[in-house]
């Protein structure tokens, strides 16, 4: 299951032409395979409901994916920014919940 779509990787990456499509649509599947064994190696694994901030850490891994193949270096941003919003949502889900339940 993928858990984004490639109209947000465009979004990141900043382009609208509809001949990255496909491409995009591979990262994409790629990004959510690594966030799924990112997770994974946390003892997390993805709601049925994809929360926004890992369909957030999707589109940054996909985008890194597809600017990689062309621009390495310029690609590391992407690579950092998903790192970031998927260490909040495993910040989140690992911290010790202490409410009533």
């Amino acid at each position: 299951m993928d858990y984004c779509a490639v109209a947000n990787v465009k979004a990141v990456l900043q382009i609208s032409e509809d001949k990255w499509d496909s491409e995009l649509s591979e990262c994409i599947t790629s990004a959510s395979a690594l966030v799924d064994g990112l997770l994974s190696r946390e003892g997390l694994t993805v709601p049925s409901v994809v929360p926004q901030v890992l369909a957030d850490a999707t589109k940054y891994f996909a985008a890194w994916d597809f600017r990689r193949r062309r621009d390495p270096v310029g690609a590391e941003a992407f690579w950092t920014e998903a790192n970031r919003i998927l260490s909040v949502y495993v910040d989140a889900e690992k911290e010790l919940y202490v409410g009533v339940a």
